[in-house]
């Protein structure tokens, strides 16, 4: 599932940029995803194969990469690129994407 996550995870992020750039996205937008994504990635991936015995502590801070996803969608630089835009449907869009990465990714692991 790694190999899939490592494509599709940060192709989301990316997402979320090019749908902002119309409106003013700066590319820190799109590296700060990307590094959300890979802090997210890497400590799963590592408490779930290398540090077993750790894997608690590699869920927490692979926790924090998701919630800055979370974060960035709902209250940080997107959110308020959004909302600036004066744009509904980009809201909404942002919104959705939001919604996505919070239920999505919150129910996936437990699916897996």
């Amino acid at each position: 599932r790694y190999i899939d996550w490592i494509l599709t995870v940060p192709l989301m992020c990316v997402e979320f940029y090019l749908i902002l750039r119309a409106v003013g996205a700066k590319q820190i937008l799109l590296w700060k995803m990307i590094g959300y994504s890979l802090i997210m990635l890497i400590f799963g991936y590592l408490g779930e194969t290398v540090f077993r015995s750790q894997s608690v502590l590699f869920g927490v801070l692979s926790t924090v990469g998701y919630v800055g996803i979370v974060y960035e969608a709902w209250f940080g630089s997107a959110k308020k690129l959004a909302v600036n835009s004066n744009d509904p449907k980009l809201l909404g869009a942002i919104k959705a994407l939001g919604w996505f990465v919070l239920a999505g990714w919150a129910i996936y692991p437990s699916c897996a």
